[in-house]
């Protein structure tokens, strides 16, 4: 499964790559809200997303806003 990770945080990005890869998963990684919200677009856009609190420009909660807004 195709799941993003939205982190400003290299350290958190690299982990949660590491462990998602390790369960056979496909990590999407991204560093701000906005590359988020553009990877959720996309027509093959990952059905899943952990999404870091606070990011640059769209933080985590606002992106969840507006995904169920859409």
């Amino acid at each position: 499964m195709r799941i993003l990770v939205a982190d400003d945080d290299a350290v958190f990005r690299k982990l949660y790559s590491s462990l998602l890869e390790h369960n056979g998963h496909d990590p999407v990684l991204v560093e701000t809200g906005e590359q988020a919200w553009q990877a959720l677009q996309r027509i093959d856009a990952p059905r899943f997303a952990v999404l870091d609190w606070t990011m640059p420009g769209i933080e985590g909660v606002d992106l969840c806003r507006r995904l169920r807004a859409t």
